[in-house]
């Protein structure tokens, strides 16, 4: 039996007209789905964007204010909005997370981690182009770090995956 992401989970009723969702086979996989009104929670992935940002001193990494991982660094990211394009949600949360304007350079891969919320998370390439490096809203301290200064506590094994690719370049 396929198991259910913890996403899911915590949804118990129909959206649509409230009847208690039962765990059924449907297209080869285990769905929460209405008896009733026939709908299907799919659990389709969010997305989501990080960004490795070059600057003359470095990789820019962002230290986490809130939890998973508080107080681990990560790549500057997050959740793209209703509407938003891929690429200006990366310019945006770049800017609200470190106080830095960039270019994006390019789309340097996709990705999903398998664990944890259900997101498929679009790695950016992008370079200053303005700004001052600050912690912003959801950061509590930020910095652009070589392999010599590198922190120790990476928050996503994503993140450092990419990190390590980026300092092998």
């Amino acid at each position: 039996m396929t198991s259910l992401r913890a996403t899911s989970i915590k949804m118990k009723s129909c959206p649509i007209c409230t009847t208690v969702l039962k765990n059924l086979e449907i297209g080869g996989k285990h769905r929460l789905a209405c008896e009733v009104c026939e709908f299907v929670h799919w659990d389709n992935p969010k997305p989501v964007t990080a960004t490795m940002v070059t600057t003359e001193n470095g990789l820019v990494l962002v230290k986490r204010k809130f939890e998973p991982f508080v107080d681990d660094w990560c790549l500057p990211g997050g959740f793209i909005e209703a509407t938003e394009d891929p690429e200006e949600s990366a310019i945006r949360e770049v800017y609200e997370e470190t106080g830095l304007e960039v270019k994006i350079e390019r789309l340097l891969g996709a990705s999903a981690p398998g664990h944890g919320i259900n997101v498929v998370i679009l790695f950016y390439q992008a370079s200053k182009v303005g700004g001052t490096l600050v912690a912003g809203d959801d950061a509590s301290d930020v910095g652009a770090f070589n392999p010599t200064n590198l922190p120790r506590n990476i928050a996503f094994p994503l993140h450092r995956k990419m990190i390590s690719e980026h300092f092998l370049r």
